[in-house]
């Protein structure tokens, strides 16, 4: 991203006015705006918060739990540099994938809606991908499918990201936001039961969520209000159309890059300590895989639980504040405290408090984050592909935290974990102050 301007007027938000391009990628005709959003009803945000859960739980608990079970019976001698080099993949074809399914979804004419296909085939895709994760049999299979894991679940989070800001006014925006967001660690905590309950099979444990998965989204392609493109809307597609599916300027639109960067520093705080939760259960502790499963469950259910209850309140307190920025800050200061406790657990008892922190850490942030990114972006008519622009600053960390992550882990002789927590909340830390730079979001 550029270096933005401080001087730079900060825009309003969705379709504020912006500066003239400056030199470089142009900004290419959209389809026009769509119309405002409607009051949206308890049917409806009960399914969308079952299509973030199902998503959550097929994906995220096979990215911290179930794949690295499988490298661990694949390659259980060199089973870091797999990981990583699993993780790496995977997160580099997710880097490229979203942004083009995004951009197709502002343009997609089809008589099912703009994001209907999307999330169908992001999930029916997604779904067959993890049965090919579950039966490979070597590190070559192994890379293959969790990329086109990454590939096929970000093909529904290509459908699934614009919804809100499709769907929910700016009056009911804190609310919906706030149950969204709470899926993820509730899928997190969901799944690590799961994976606990059908354990030693790998295969079910991975199976099951994603059968969870097309259960939530079919229930909310059913309902789903979608807006249908007309193809006079849709602008021709050029090659600089294709490159804008990465990027926004900026200059245009300073408080998106702000939001950007915040997002992608705390971001990589946050997966520093996630990644590698098992292998350091594992190997501080001396947990086997038989055990880990439970002892990974214990963990991800207590910062559910903080996460949920943090969430709802520091939710109604911005509310009632009209705040977010404070918020962000503080959540990037507790999961700091987090990273440092479990950096120097001498137990698992002082790990299971450093995990209610975190969780009391994520619920903060959590609850105001996708109010805020909604805030900040640049036009409705491009919201598929302005989310998944944002969306390359959730990604972004996954791929490059595993790659780096050797270089920490090999200080003072290697499994250094220590070093590789405190150096994630350090960049979490300046991700935050870097959120205070927002402009029109207080």
């Amino acid at each position: 991203m550029d270096t933005v301007d401080p001087a730079t007027p900060a825009p309003g938000g969705i379709d504020a006015p912006a500066a003239p391009a400056p030199s470089g990628i142009p900004t290419p005709s959209a389809p026009g705006p769509a119309p405002e959003p409607s009051r949206v009803g308890p049917g409806f945000i009960t399914a969308l918060t079952g299509a973030y859960f199902g998503t959550w739980l097929a994906l995220l608990p096979a990215a911290q739990i179930t794949l690295a079970l499988r490298v661990q019976q694949i390659a259980p001698d060199d089973k870091a540099a797999v990981l990583s080099l699993v993780l790496s993949v995977g997160a580099v074809v997710a880097l490229l994938g979203q942004n083009v399914f995004g951009l197709l979804s502002d343009r997609t004419t089809s008589r099912f809606g703009m994001r209907r296909p999307w999330i169908a085939l992001g999930s029916v895709s997604g779904a067959a991908s993890l049965v090919l994760l579950a039966t490979a049999a070597n590190t070559a299979l192994l890379v293959i499918a969790w990329a086109l894991t990454q590939l096929t679940f970000n093909i529904l989070l290509a459908g699934l990201n614009p919804v809100v800001a499709d769907q929910v006014p700016p009056a009911q925006l804190g609310r919906v936001t706030a149950l969204a967001g709470m899926t993820t660690q509730l899928g997190v905590a969901g799944g690590a039961f799961l994976v606990q309950a059908l354990l030693p099979d790998l295969t079910i444990a991975l199976l099951v969520p994603a059968l969870l998965c097309l259960v939530g989204c079919a229930i909310l392609l059913r309902i789903l209000p979608d807006r249908r493109l007309d193809r006079a809307d849709v602008p021709p597609m050029t090659w600089r159309t294709w490159l804008s599916a990465y990027w926004i300027s900026p200059r245009r639109a300073p408080d998106f890059a702000w939001a950007w960067l915040s997002r992608f520093l705390v971001g990589f705080g946050n997966v520093t300590l996630s990644s590698y939760q098992t292998y350091f259960l594992m190997d501080r502790f001396g947990y086997d895989e038989d055990a880990i499963g439970g002892v990974v469950f214990k963990v991800l259910l207590v910062s559910a639980v903080c996460m949920v209850v943090a969430s709802l309140v520091f939710g109604a307190l911005s509310d009632r504040l009209r705040r977010r920025k404070p918020f962000v800050l503080l959540s990037a200061v507790v999961l700091a405290l987090a990273h440092v406790m479990a950096a120097f657990a001498p137990s698992f008892g002082w790990y299971l408090a450093a995990s209610a922190v975190a969780g009391v850490a994520s619920g903060c942030f959590l609850a105001v984050d996708l109010a805020l990114v909604t805030g900040v972006l640049p036009s409705r008519a491009d919201t598929g592909k302005d989310m998944s622009v944002f969306h390359l600053a959730q990604v972004l960390p996954q791929s490059l935290a595993p790659a780096v992550a050797p270089l920490f882990l090999a200080i003072g002789g290697g499994d250094n974990y220590a070093a590789f927590f405190l150096a994630g909340a350090v960049i979490g830390l300046i991700g935050a102050v870097c959120n205070q730079r927002i402009r029109s979001v207080r």
